[in-house]
């Protein structure tokens, strides 16, 4: 069992050392949906989709760019 602690250091350490990785990216694009930026937030995951390595975290991208295409057009076009 990994430390959360120790956990959390090493991903402010990755965010700090690759600022485009897909690291990076996702934890903004995620900051940037939570507060209805949906149309920053796709171009976010779109570039974090782009980043990935693995295939998980290329479906995970691939699904919130979804999302966010979604609320786009239930909600419409927010950026304030």
């Amino acid at each position: 069992m990994t430390n959360a602690a120790l956990r959390g250091d090493q991903i402010a350490h990755q965010l700090e050392n690759k600022p485009n990785g897909y690291l990076a990216l996702a934890t903004r694009a995620a900051e940037l949906e939570r507060e209805g930026r949906y149309i920053a937030a796709l171009d976010m995951w779109k570039a974090a989709w782009k980043m990935a390595k693995n295939a998980l975290n290329r479906e995970w991208a691939k699904g919130r760019v979804n999302l966010c295409c979604t609320c786009i057009h239930r909600f419409g076009k927010r950026e304030a």
